[in-house]
């Protein structure tokens, strides 16, 4: 999609850094919440008015636009207000309550990620087979997980998937903002995650973060890739960069597996000294 064609489309990073505006502007975060989602219902419609108006200059465009600008910004409206929600909802809980209903919280949300596990793997992998079945008007049929609003039910501003896709992003959003509330409620509140000093390469820490996600050892299967990743980033300090492109390289290599392998080799060895 060529921005000279479509210059009404703001960028994520502008869009991000509104958002961190609006929610630095008030102490309040009830209210910071509820101006962050106006703010994403505005762009929204202004969108869907350039849409409806102005169309696509070709397929292309339109599947990027639904597969990934729509769902973006739709889903941080989704996420705001799934954080809105609970705040109205737990606002006076009791603070020990805390460790007890966000949990819960994160199960329902891991639990709604994992039963959609196949079109988060479909985005996150950069697959695109499927593009014009799922981010086409044309090839719209049913659309997927309709909401209560306009956004979702314009047949002229909905694919089939884009609407999914956005609840997904909205999940993956909050569950960042329960995962943190889950850390603040903590008995131990000044615990910190160690750092350590990753002395392998980059590739190799991206072989093992593929190896966690596949293996599905992490919350039962319910983790994405993305949060591994993350992980991965926080604990070690590395910049993972693009690891989607790099799992490309490792996929093409004469041994795939090669950290792994040396993992495995290492665990081998040590069993065998402690035998002798």
């Amino acid at each position: 999609m060529e921005r000279k064609k479509m210059n009404w489309l703001l960028s994520h990073e502008k869009i991000e850094s509104e958002l961190i505006q609006i929610e630095q502007s008030f102490l309040n975060t009830i209210v910071a919440y509820n101006n962050a989602i106006s703010y994403c219902q505005r762009i929204l419609e202004q969108y869907r008015s350039k849409v409806v108006s102005k169309g696509f200059p070709d397929e292309a465009s339109e599947i990027k636009f639904f597969k990934k600008e729509k769902p973006f910004l739709f889903g941080q409206l989704l996420r705001y207000i799934h954080q809105l929600n609970f705040e109205l909802e737990y606002a006076k809980i009791a603070y020990d309550a805390n460790e007890r209903i966000i949990p819960q919280k994160i199960l329902e949300v891991n639990t709604y990620l994992f039963n959609h596990r196949d079109i988060v793997l479909y985005v996150e992998l950069g697959n695109d087979s499927l593009d014009q079945q799922y981010f086409l008007r044309k090839n719209r049929g049913f659309c997927i997980s309709p909401s209560s609003n306009g956004f979702s039910f314009d047949p002229d501003f909905s694919s089939s998937h884009d609407v999914l896709l956005a609840n997904i992003f909205g999940y993956q959003g909050f569950l960042q903002f329960l995962q943190q509330k889950l850390g603040s409620a903590s008995l131990n509140p000044d615990f910190t995650i160690p750092q350590i000093n990753w002395t392998k390469s980059k590739t190799a820490l991206i072989e093992l973060g593929f190896a966690l996600f596949y293996s599905g050892v992490i919350n039962h299967g319910n983790a994405s890739l993305k949060s591994i990743m993350q992980f991965l980033e926080e604990v070690t300090g590395m910049d993972l960069g693009n690891y989607h492109h790099t799992a490309i390289r490792i996929r093409n290599r004469s041994n795939p597996t090669k950290f792994m392998d040396k993992l495995r080799d290492s665990l081998q060895d040590w069993v065998a000294d402690l035998d002798d």
